[in-house]
């Protein structure tokens, strides 16, 4: 009998967390088993495999890159039926299927208009959305933890096994707090944004490494004195709440300047070098609710 016929959902749930722990103890007591038995059991499975899937060592073990591949597809797995429990217990209540949608924050404008109108088309279909940078994001989107994927395209995003579409490419700003000294000035030099401190999106992300080459073009650096965020309402609140000066994407810039919540400072926008998208997993068909997501999300960024 081959090795994948004898593996069950709590083996699969097993080298997922052996991989996070990293610490047999800790899954033992995790997974309610002996120590001795879980080794037992690791050592008869890298056997039937045929090569290693965790290294010993004094603080504990880390997975092998063939381990790494074992566990990748085990988690996806454990994944998949978890949100297949999900749907059949939501399916009996009465919702039809469910999306799970990850968004960068300079993408949420589009993604609640999109949403709001896909529950006009699918008003049983159970949506959630969770915000974050598109690190993290992504990493759910290809374990199957999440379906689609919406922030900036480019990057190491391109290298990973997903489809994506391009919704829309825009500049980005400085903005402020309604009351700021710069507010309301004409023609501002780029060296007054020096006396002021800044919030801008943390290091490796699109939007800050559009920030950081335009940074060199005009030879200016960014202040040491900057606060980094990942969190839109986080960056709202301490822009409103001081003199400090934060950077957006137009859309979102303009949104909040409509509801008079910060302003745009008059200064000359930064061509952004990527572009907002959304991506979703390669090699699996959308369902009819992705499908239908996508062209909202389509007809939201025009």
């Amino acid at each position: 009998m081959s090795w994948i016929a004898k593996l069950k959902f709590h083996h699969l749930k097993t080298l997922v967390a052996l991989a996070e722990q990293q610490n047999l103890t800790r899954v033992s007591e995790l997974m309610n088993i002996t120590q001795p038995a879980l080794s037992k059991w690791l050592s008869g499975l890298e056997e039937e495999i045929g090569m290693p899937l965790f290294e010993r060592h004094s603080k504990g073990i880390r997975p092998t890159p063939g381990g790494l591949l074992v566990v990748k597809h085990a988690r996806r797995l454990v994944n998949d039926l978890e949100r297949s429990t999900r749907d059949i217990e939501l399916f009996k209540e009465g919702i039809q299927g469910s999306l799970m949608i990850g968004s960068s924050p300079v993408a949420t404008d589009v993604v609640s208009k999109a949403v709001l109108d896909l529950l006009k088309d699918y008003p049983n279909v159970h949506v959630r959305i969770i915000e974050s940078v598109m690190t993290p994001l992504l990493e759910q989107l290809v374990s199957g933890h999440i379906d689609a994927v919406i922030g900036r395209v480019g990057g190491s995003a391109l290298q990973l096994p997903l489809n994506y579409k391009v919704l829309y490419t825009e500049p980005i700003c400085f903005v402020a707090r309604p009351g700021h000294p710069l507010a309301g000035q004409s023609n501002i030099d780029w060296a007054q944004l020096g006396d002021y401190d800044w919030i801008v999106w943390p290091t490796g992300t699109p939007i800050r490494s559009s920030i950081d080459h335009a940074l060199v073009d005009l030879g200016m650096m960014m202040p040491a004195n900057h606060v980094e965020s990942g969190s839109m309402s986080t960056t709202v609140r301490m822009l409103q709440g001081s003199d400090m000066v934060g950077i957006l994407s137009q859309r979102l810039a303009d949104s909040f300047a409509k509801e008079r919540q910060l302003v745009i400072l008059d200064l000359p926008k930064i061509e952004q070098k990527g572009s907002v998208g959304i991506f979703w997993r390669q090699n699996e068909p959308p369902s009819d609710t992705l499908e239908a997501f996508l062209g909202h999300l389509v007809e939201a960024s025009r």
